[in-house]
């Protein structure tokens, strides 16, 4: 079951597992931990190291499965933006009730992107 905000453009099909994609599912898993790891013990040289590690072997696996770059950019900037839109939807108008408390027409209750 794919989960309800991904959008494939195609059938989901599982490709075959190659030695080239066990690499990159362990390259990419070691990443994702290192970044949790060095986030967990404050350790900001390894965070960014491994964060770019990570985001070079997910750009490996695009390009493995032909996946424009571009797109992925292209998506998260997307869900940047609406999340920015759904802050400033939370935010109170500059005027306020007659009883002094700020109005909220729209309470946004989560912080999740989109």
């Amino acid at each position: 079951m794919h989960h309800p905000t991904m959008v494939y453009s195609r059938p989901h099909q599982v490709p075959p597992l190659t030695q080239e994609r066990k690499d990159l599912y362990m390259q990419v898993g070691q990443h994702a931990t290192g970044c949790t790891a060095a986030f967990i013990d404050a350790r900001r040289a390894d965070l960014v190291r491994e964060s770019a590690l990570f985001l070079q072997t997910l750009s490996h696996m695009w390009v493995q499965d032909g996946v424009d770059e571009a797109d992925v950019w292209t998506e998260l900037l997307r869900r940047v933006e609406v999340s920015d839109l759904l802050h400033k939807l939370n935010q109170p108008p500059h005027r306020k009730k007659k009883n002094g408390s700020p109005s909220r027409p729209w309470r946004v209750t989560t912080s999740k992107l989109p």
